[in-house]
């Protein structure tokens, strides 16, 4: 109102717009309003009709005023005193109007808004804004550029602080732009090695890095050591730029000096070296720093360590490498004769070779050679000088009759031989033997002698060893491979081999070589030379068939490789062999048990065929981590076990296994050890059960073991309430224990650790003495095993060596799984290194055969072994003379020490073949030659040393006198073995018949000195307790006695039964081994719990069995008739019945005929197991029959077939023995003939 009373053209403009709708104004300043009147009728619109009403023109034209007019009030104090002292401010068109505290000022809305923001720009303030300098540095080019474009009129001074100053508006959005950017910046730690942190700091580097990324990245970034180094930017995308140059610049490194450089003068020498080339590196600026530190124990080891920019560090770890390449130790393998092996520190006396610089050492292994080390500048030279001295070496031959000379040598003539050698400059190294039987001086090449085993005794030298592992890993003599159609590559185990780091290339190329030379049917074998890295001399590749059934082609052409590998073995003197079982792959896709039972039959020939020669050791080669590792491992190892023996005689010297139980003597004297097995055949005092206290029904450990204890022990522990990491003891309830010891690992280390300790406490506490422990958490738990059995082993560490136990003396881990078992027996070796260690395999002893008199001697054998047995010498030295001076000198020392003496007829006449048995081994073992007497005078001539000629004379006299005992008590030994049969418990858990003098000597309690068994063990005997125990190591074994019927001989593996007895029902040990193999062979494809197992024992069944075992054997030419062991699943009302009478095909139908109306038996007890064939009874239990069952020839059975159909038309009575549901991959057999097959056990399962 002010302002349209001060401005006229303002008022005059309002009182035209208001006149052209007919209307006046007034300005009441009382009331500080204006009034408009006006004459509605006479306005424009003739009272506005129904238009619009007066009121809105008026509003209308006042909205228009105010719409070009503006009041601006200003309330800054700053602003008002402006307005006050200058008066140039206002105008005609502008008015200040000044009210308390404040101003209005009016005017129209462009001039004023232009004038007030002069008025604004007039007014200033300045602010000052505290910030980090790192973080200005980051932000200041884009804050300046940011105040420049949009605050211009803003002045900028930095200073310990950014002071802004201008409008304050402007001051105020550049100190929230400031915020904003030092609000963004980002960091990042970077965790160097301390050595780096230390170079970044003395090099100067952070300053150039600094200076680096300002010019290269988009945003620059600030680093700063504190102490990690920390890197800050804007960007992300920045800072990992700068991470990754840093990275990529900067390293540690750390070279090993080893052997000769890491002694101290050599040392001295490399730094004297590197020195220099790091001032090299360092000329301009500190690029790369050094530091040596020594080893303070063991062997010479000083470490070098290189810190810096990564390219100056290669400069000088090249350095380091040619040094080391061409001055420190390196070993070279130079090849030498085998005959030089043993002898070579002689050799090297001879030639005057002294070994400083370079050390010389020979080896037989992997092929005979010499390994010369030392400096790499000096081994060079030493390999030239010794091919040429070897070269000018001379060498002869001397052999003498009988190994007697060889034997004077050893012992009181070693010192004239050694006489000898020093007078004429030579070496004398003694031969094996030859064949010739005539004294003889001949020369003869150092490599040319042939040589032939002298052994007293005809016993089983072959050991079989079942290891776990790669083949390509074995050091062996051989390694057998399967291929498919001469392709290296067709099988895994020739991609392994292909791709060995070292050896591949070599292997390849050799195997293409050979195959391009030969054409291959199935069953041959293709030998390969392997390289020396792989640590054997050949490979056979046996060229295979993929599966065609059981009679197919496959097996056939499998079986004929295998054994030619073995005949190879023996042609080119190998001494052992690695096999895998070859067949169960996707390539060749055998079922497991054919290619395991191939493989185990194929060696058991082998060695029936006594042609075994110089092979001394078989490995079958399992490699771990395949679903089916465990159960191949079983039926390896069961096979194998069955086929130690062979009618009484041992045909291997012994079996073991990588599995094999290991035990050691612990802290205190507590013996722990490694169980590979099922912890429900334990028989310890205590039992750890791993559960989680709530599901009980899972298949595992704690399903296993509750079965066994029963559902009271079940109720128990769903009623318990366990604290994390405590032990819960219970009763065993059915479990054969004292305890049983329930524990949850949690699925944590710590935890388990603690459990262990916590067990071995709680035993001791409760005395009990001994205690299977599972892998806890390694299996349902699926923890890592390497991690369990650190957890494990490291808290029965802590609690054995921190704790005395006078209770606890025996902790079994009972481990189920192969690589839980590896993992265990690995960590245990390391964490007790100094434990006493026991590996209890089977027994390493040689069978000796019981020799039975004969009425007609044999003397050849005499003839045989003494002709074979010369004593051989060989002969080194520089000159022809020299050596044949040295052999004449030796032969006549010998010469001095011999007789001669004759055996008539009357004095051998007597003799029975043990007798000459004996006379030979006296005849080996004193070195003589015995031979036809020429003269007439006598039938033998025996000449050797004095003494063993004396020995001979008073051996044949003795036996002259003992001949009439010997021969009555072979009689009654002959007598009492048809009637009773003593046995003794083996290793692998099955019985083997005594011998017939310990048989003997048993029988007639006539044992307290020892007994020998059939391996040639030797044992005392507890009669009482019926146990032996084995002089050697102590191992306690049990014994038992069998009285034969007159009419049956009991099988070994049965119980006594009198003459009264014809059936019986023997309940077997959970603990015994004949428990354990059916077991693990009926729950390979049943996972329910076996709570029982019987034997059954019928001597009218087993008879008609074994007798129509022989007929089908005789008539199929098959070995026991096709025996196989089968599963038949019954109920509880039939059981009775079969265990008495037989299966009886009369009741063919009951459940199936597909395949004929005979009774069926399958190959895998999970189809017996069904409820349809194993009925389960009221509380829930079923049954299944193992039995034998003579399966013989067969062919696909029809449900209509009552009998086999004729095997050729033309014969109509010659039947097939069985039916099968599918001819190359049985899984079911149907037979015909109720003695046919035979109820062995009886299995109760839940």
């Amino acid at each position: 109102m002010n302002y349209l009373r001060d401005n006229s053209k303002a008022y005059k403009l309002l009182e035209k717009q208001l006149s052209a709708i007919g209307c006046s104004v007034e300005l009441d300043f009382n009331q500080e309003e204006a009034v408009v009147r006006g004459d509605i009728e006479k306005g424009p619109g003739r009272g506005f009709g129904a238009a619009e009403k007066w009121e809105i023109q008026v509003d209308r034209v006042f909205i228009g005023l105010t719409d070009s007019y503006v009041c601006h009030h200003v309330l800054d104090p700053k602003q008002i005193r402006v307005l006050e002292q200058d008066s140039s401010f206002a105008s005609d068109d502008i008015r200040v109007y000044k009210e308390f505290g404040y101003s209005v000022v009016v005017g129209e809305v462009g001039a004023l808004n232009e004038r007030i923001a002069n008025l604004e720009k007039r007014v200033t303030i300045r602010k000052d804004i505290p910030v980090v300098e790192k973080k200005l540095k980051l932000v200041n080019e884009k804050f300046m550029k940011e105040m420049h474009a949009n605050y211009p009129d803003v002045k900028i001074m930095i200073t310990n602080v950014v002071t802004l100053e201008g409008p304050e508006k402007e001051v105020q959005s550049g100190a929230r732009k400031l915020d904003e950017l030092i609000n963004h910046v980002k960091e990042k730690r970077l965790n160097l090695p301390i050595e780096l942190i230390t170079f970044l700091k003395s090099s100067g580097a952070i300053t150039k890095y600094q200076a680096r990324f300002q010019l290269n990245l988009r945003n620059p970034v600030s680093l700063e050591l504190e102490p990690d180094l920390v890197l800050t930017s804007l960007s992300s995308d920045a800072l990992d730029e700068a991470e990754a140059a840093i990275i990529r610049d900067l390293t540690v490194d750390t070279v090993e000096l080893q052997g000769a450089a890491a002694v101290p003068q050599n040392v001295d020498r490399v730094k004297e070296i590197l020195t220099k080339a790091k001032d090299k590196e360092n000329s301009r600026e500190l690029r790369v720093e050094t530091s040596f530190t020594p080893r303070t124990s063991g062997k010479f080891v000083t470490k070098v360590q290189l810190v810096g920019y990564s390219e100056n560090v290669r400069k000088l770890k090249e350095v380091l490498h040619d040094y080391q390449m061409n001055h420190v130790a390196t070993q070279e393998m130079m090849d030498l004769s085998p005959d030089l092996v043993d002898c070579f520190d002689k050799v090297l006396g001879l030639l005057e070779v002294k070994q400083t610089e370079v050390t010389l050492k020979a080896s037989k292994t992997p092929r005979p050679h010499v390994l010369v080390s030392g400096p790499r500048c000096w081994v060079q030279e030493a390999q030239r000088n010794l091919r040429t001295s070897l070269a000018s070496l001379k060498s002869d031959t001397l052999v003498l009759d009988g190994s007697g000379a060889q034997r004077f040598f050893q012992a009181e003539g070693r010192t004239n031989m050694e006489l000898v050698e020093t007078a004429c400059k030579v070496i004398i190294r003694e031969g094996k033997c030859v064949l010739s039987p005539n004294v003889t001086t001949r020369p003869r090449s150092i490599s040319s002698s042939r040589t032939i085993s002298c052994r007293s005794l005809q016993m089983p030298r072959t050991k079989l060893e079942i290891k776990i592992g790669s083949l390509e890993d074995q050091k062996v003599n051989v390694l057998v491979a399967p291929m498919l159609n001469k392709n290296l590559t067709s099988t895994k185990i020739g991609k392994c081999l292909s791709v060995k780091v070292v050896a591949g290339t070599t292997i390849r190329n050799n195997f293409h070589l050979m195959a391009a030379k030969c054409t291959l049917q199935p069953g041959d074998v293709m030998q390969v030379d392997a390289p020396t890295s792989l640590g054997c001399s050949k490979i056979f590749f046996i060229e295979c068939l993929p599966w065609d059934g059981v009679r197919g082609q496959s097996v056939q052409a499998l079986a004929s490789g295998l054994k030619r590998c073995l005949d190879l073995c023996v042609q080119q003197g190998c001494s052992s062999v690695a096999f895998p079982v070859i067949g169960p792959g996707l390539v060749l896709k055998y079922p497991l048990r054919e290619a395991v039972e191939v493989l185990t039959e194929t060696i058991r020939q082998f060695q029936l065929s006594a042609s075994s020669g110089s092979l001394s050791t078989i490995h079958v080669v399992i490699k771990p981590g395949y679903a089916n590792a465990e159960e191949c491992y079983h039926d390896v190892y069961r096979l194998l076990s069955l086929n130690m023996t062979q009618g009484g005689q041992v045909i291997f010297r012994s079996i073991s296994t990588d599995l094999d139980e290991i035990s050691m003597t612990v802290e205190g004297g507590v013996k722990l050890t490694l169980v590979f097995g099922d912890i429900t055949n334990e028989t310890t005092d205590g039992i750890v059960n791993t559960t989680d206290f709530v599901n009980f029904n899972d298949d595992g450990v704690c399903k296993d073991i509750l079965t066994v204890a029963g559902p009271e022990i079940e109720a128990q522990l769903q009623r318990a309430k366990v604290n994390q990491g405590e032990v819960f003891a219970t009763n065993p309830g059915l479990f054969p224990c004292k305890a049983i010891l329930h524990v949850c690992g949690q699925r944590d280390a710590g935890v388990i650790e603690q459990l262990a300790s916590k067990i071995i406490h709680h035993c001791e506490t409760t005395k009990l003495k001994s205690v299977s422990i599972p892998a806890i958490c390694a299996g349902a738990g699926e923890m890592d095993p390497v991690v369990v059995a650190g957890a494990i082993l490291q808290g029965i560490k802590t609690i054995t060596s921190s704790t005395a136990l006078y209770c606890l003396t025996d902790i079994r881990l009972v481990l189920f799984k192969i690589n839980v078992f590896l993992a265990f027996k690995e960590k245990a070796m390391q964490m007790f290194p100094t434990a006493v260690i026991d590996k209890v395999s089977a027994s390493q002893m040689p069978h000796v055969q019981q020799q039975q008199p004969t009425a007609n001697t044999d003397l050849s054998v005499i003839f045989t072994s003494s002709a074979n047995q010369q004593s051989v010498f060989h002969f080194l030295g520089f000159t022809t003379q020299t050596v044949e001076n040295a052999m004449t000198k030796l032969k006549d020392l010998y010469r001095a020490q011999c007789s001669r003496q004759t055996l008539t007829q009357e004095q051998l006449e007597s003799l029975t073949q043990d007798d000459i048995e004996d006379l030979k081994q006296l005849v080996e073992t004193q070195g003589l030659y015995m031979q036809r007497d020429q003269s007439g005078q006598g039938i033998l001539t025996v000449r050797g040393l004095k003494d063993g000629v004396s020995l001979v004379m008073q051996m044949v006299n003795g036996f002259q006198q003992g001949s009439l005992i010997r021969e009555m008590r072979v009689r009654d030994e002959d007598e009492l073995y048809l009637r009773v049969a003593w046995c003794i418990l083996g290793c692998n858990g099955n019985w083997e018949r005594l011998p017939k003098t310990a048989n003997y000597d048993l029988e007639n309690n006539d044992a307290s000195g020892e007994m020998v068994d059939a391996r040639g063990n030797s044992w005392s005997v507890n009669l009482q307790a019926m146990e032996a125990t084995r002089r050697q190591t102590g191992q306690k074994t049990k014994l038992k006695r069998l009285e034969n019927h007159p009419d049956f001989t009991l099988p070994l593996y049965w119980d006594n039964m009198t003459a009264s007895e014809t059936t019986k029902v023997v309940v077997l040990q959970p603990s015994s081994a004949e428990y354990q193999t059916v077991k693990e062979a009926f729950k390979r494809t049943v996972k329910k719990t076996v709570t029982k197992i019987e034997r059954v024992q019928n001597i009218h069944l087993r008879r008609a069995y074994e007798a129509l075992k022989k007929q089908i054997s005789d008539k199929t030419k098959l070995e026991n008739g096709g025996e196989k062991l089968l599963y038949h699943g019954t109920s509880k009302d039939n059981c009775s019945s079969i265990m008495n009478t037989g299966f009886n095909r009369s009741f063919a139908g009951q459940n199936a005929t597909a395949y004929g109306h005979g009774t069926y038996f399958a190959v895998d007890a999970s189809y017996s197991a069904n409820p349809t064939y194993s009925i389960p009874a009221a509380d829930g239990s079923q049954l299944m029959f193992v039995a034998r069952v003579l399966t013989g020839t067969y062919t696909v059975g029809r449900s209509n077939m009552k009998v086999p159909p004729p095997r050729d038309n033309q014969q109509p009575d010659d039947r097939y023995d069985s039916l099968v549901n599918n001819i190359s991959t049985p899984s079911m057999y149907v037979v015909f003939h109720d003695s046919q097959a035979y109820p062995d056990y009886l299995i109760t399962f839940i």
